[in-house]
């Protein structure tokens, strides 16, 4: 499957690469949630990149990453992960990490991006944290 890029990601708005799909959440606060559904690996981490770079210009301050329905990620995505923290970290944003499954929490811990990201039970609790701090 080849993706298209998409010029600005709009709520609710989904974009399909290969292996996997990017969801922006059609919520109406101004923190954007990414759900991320599929296989993250070395076709599909350029296009995932590029979707979450976008949408993160539509947060104040935070992206919420959802990995509740991530079946998979290799050291692709992981380099797309540390890439968008960085960038984010320049324009004085964050990224949350949310819902990841065992497998998922096993690979961050191992890597030690545990210890680099926020990681939260859900997208709900990682919005709480981000009002909370407001």
């Amino acid at each position: 499957m080849i993706s298209k890029p998409v010029e600005k990601p709009t709520k609710g708005q989904s974009t399909p690469t290969s292996g996997c799909s990017l969801v922006v959440s059609d919520d109406t606060t101004d923190i954007p949630v990414i759900n991320i559904v599929g296989e993250v690996d070395l076709s599909s981490a350029p296009g995932a990149y590029a979707m979450m770079w976008r949408t993160s210009d539509h947060g104040k301050r935070s992206l919420i990453i959802n990995l509740e329905e991530l079946d998979f990620m290799d050291s692709s995505g992981l380099q797309a992960l540390l890439r968008l923290r960085e960038k984010l970290r320049a324009r004085h944003q964050q990224v949350l990490l949310a819902g990841a499954k065992p497998p998922i929490k096993k690979l961050f811990r191992l890597t030690g991006f545990d210890q680099l990201f926020q990681l939260f039970p859900d997208a709900d609790e990682a919005k709480k944290e981000v009002n909370s701090a407001q």
